[in-house]
């Protein structure tokens, strides 16, 4: 097969951003070429014709999405918003409300990353018509093995981590206010991309007396993260917007004890591991936080079987295989947006997705279109 692969990981000519290395179109990316498949790869701002291709998979909701929404061509398009922030609450601007309905109006299959995301599509869009299924990211487990190399607190502080980007929803405020709450012995490392916090978090931490607890690491690549969390002894997750955090698996893989929020598709990934919150505060942190330290056996107890949990539900082997079959079946059929012919390319609806592609959205102001789940 001919296939597109449309996101915010690549830019303008389909080359690598310099932000994110790995991401789940460049698993995709690979893996379908791999297969033997012809794989071309392009930026939401590209000039293209997508009669060329067999399929067309765009992932994040951009001005590429919009096009493929209203393109004349019969080439089947499949649709990953990768984005949970309407399912996790958040009110929507008028342009993205209305960009995302008309995307998954006419979009041929969409990709949900869990059930959750699932059922919420299905009670809040038009979906009729499309081929709906869900396909959670994979992770390369080789890349993070279960090995356990941290000191659980005998005679050494314990050692959490916080991995992702210092932007807003990812709330690494609560995680310093809340270890400044603890009474135990705890250190906090943070390991991130995005940078836009660092200097407000550092002045947070010192006004809270807990700076010299508080670990400003920086980017990690892939196996500087893996030692990272094999070292420590708690990941801590207090999001108030997820989809599906490739964070939550990693530190699975790595049999890592985990405290999260219950957002986006996180209950259903975490797989009855873990320690989630149903509402993230400082004070349910630091509770949640004590509770797993002081019953560390019993969670270190299961860290093999989390693992192994996570490299059977999260394997990027079968995250390929249930896309071909996808591809497969989308593959010179009828496509939906020719049933709508009389819904002409809205223009407002174009210039609004545009705008909103150049401007970004709340959380990600420095990253227009780039949103992955690291992010």
């Amino acid at each position: 097969m001919k296939i597109a692969i449309v996101g915010g990981i690549y830019a303008k000519g389909g080359g690598r951003t310099d932000f994110i290395k790995v991401s789940p179109e460049t698993i995709l990316e690979a893996g379908c070429r791999d297969a033997g498949h012809e794989v071309t790869t392009l930026s939401h701002y590209d000039a293209v014709d997508f009669s060329r291709f067999d399929v067309v998979h765009v992932h994040h909701l951009s001005y590429g999405a919009a096009r493929l929404a209203s393109d004349p061509s019969s080439t089947p398009f499949a649709f990953t918003a990768h984005d949970a922030s309407h399912m996790c609450g958040w009110k929507l601007s008028a342009a993205r409300r209305m960009a995302m309905g008309y995307v998954l109006s006419r979009a041929d299959a969409t990709v949900c990353l869990s059930p959750a995301e699932a059922r919420f599509q299905n009670r809040t869009y038009r979906l009729q018509g499309a081929n709906q299924v869900t396909i959670p990211n994979g992770i390369d487990a080789q890349q993070y093995p279960y090995r356990r190399l941290n000191g659980a607190g005998n005679g050494q502080p314990w050692r959490l981590v916080f991995c992702g980007q210092l932007i807003q929803f990812k709330r690494c405020d609560l995680a310093i206010r809340a270890i400044a709450r603890l009474s135990l012995d705890v250190e906090l490392t943070l390991a991130y991309q995005n940078t836009a916090l660092e200097t407000e978090l550092k002045a947070l931490a010192i006004s809270l007396g807990v700076a010299d607890r508080v670990i400003f690491a920086g980017k990690k690549d892939p196996p500087q993260l893996a030692d990272l969390y094999q070292r420590s002894d708690l990941l801590v997750l207090p999001s108030e917007n997820e989809a599906l955090p490739s964070v939550i698996t990693e530190a699975m893989l790595s049999g890592l004890p985990f405290v999260t929020t219950t957002v986006g598709g996180i209950p259903e990934q975490s797989g009855g591991f873990g320690s989630l919150l149903t509402r993230p505060t400082v004070q349910m942190l630091a509770d949640n936080i004590a509770h797993v330290l002081k019953n560390y056996a019993s969670y270190s107890g299961s860290s093999q079987k989390m693992s192994d949990y996570a490299r059977r539900t999260f394997s990027i082997p079968s995250m390929i295989a249930d896309h071909l079959r996808l591809y497969e079946t989308l593959a010179g059929g009828p496509v939906r947006r020719a049933s709508r012919h009389s819904l002409r390319p809205d223009a407002l609806i174009r210039a609004a997705v545009h705008h909103w592609g150049r401007a970004g959205h709340p959380g990600h102001q420095k990253l227009p279109v780039i949103a992955s789940e690291r992010s």
